[in-house]
């Protein structure tokens, strides 16, 4: 899922950075204050486990690659702002410390992975939590996981457009490389989330009990 260091050029990731960096500000200020201390220590758990399911990469035609994200749980428990921090920091860590994914393409990472598929995620989950919670979980998974890749699609999609020497996969190829595992990836991804806030919601009633 994640684009790698070469694969797109400054006409796109320059900008994805521009886009990227004030919401990087704004989400820090706004969700990682003095009143957050108290759910920072969950939220550091849960980016340490995306972190390593991440790690389960899955190699793509292309030179892509897709996995289970593990972001998607952190814009249902918290908000999509603070996934999108939080999977900036695991693709900084993957980049710096793995070799996954790139510096130069952070921006671009950061947006896919980060906001787009959590925030759809997020919404979805917000429409059907009351009568369908574990549905709109495994939706949330679902859907997060389609519209990163979808994202991603779109980026290499238009830097084939704008070079094809530098780009040469057209859209239609990428779309059928890396939308179709993406959908079983999706469904791994669902179950994963439904899991985690089962899990998650028991221990929150025995810390009660």
């Amino acid at each position: 899922m994640h684009v790698p260091d070469g694969f797109l050029s400054p006409q796109l990731t320059l900008p994805a950075l521009a886009a990227a960096a004030p919401l990087w500000v704004y989400a820090a200020r706004r969700h990682f204050g003095r009143a957050a201390l108290d759910a920072l220590p969950a939220i550091g758990a849960l980016t340490a486990l995306a972190l390593v399911v991440q790690t389960l990469m899955i190699p793509l035609p292309g030179g892509t690659s897709t996995h289970l994200g593990g972001v998607v749980l952190l814009a249902l428990l918290f908000h999509p702002l603070v996934a999108f921090v939080c999977e900036s920091l695991v693709l900084v860590i993957q980049a710096v410390a793995l070799g996954v994914g790139g510096v130069t393409v952070l921006g671009v990472n950061a947006l896919a992975m980060g906001l787009l598929g959590p925030l759809a995620g997020w919404a979805v989950h917000r429409l059907l939590r009351g009568p369908l919670p574990r549905v709109a979980a495994f939706l949330a998974g679902w859907l997060g996981t389609q519209v990163s890749t979808a994202a991603v699609v779109g980026a290499l999609g238009l830097q084939h457009a704008l070079s094809p020497a530098h780009l040469p996969a057209p859209l239609p190829v990428l779309a059928v490389a890396m939308l179709g595992p993406s959908a079983l990836t999706g469904v791994a991804e669902g179950l994963y989330t439904v899991f985690a806030m089962a899990l998650l919601r028991k221990a929150a009633q025995r810390g009660l009990a």
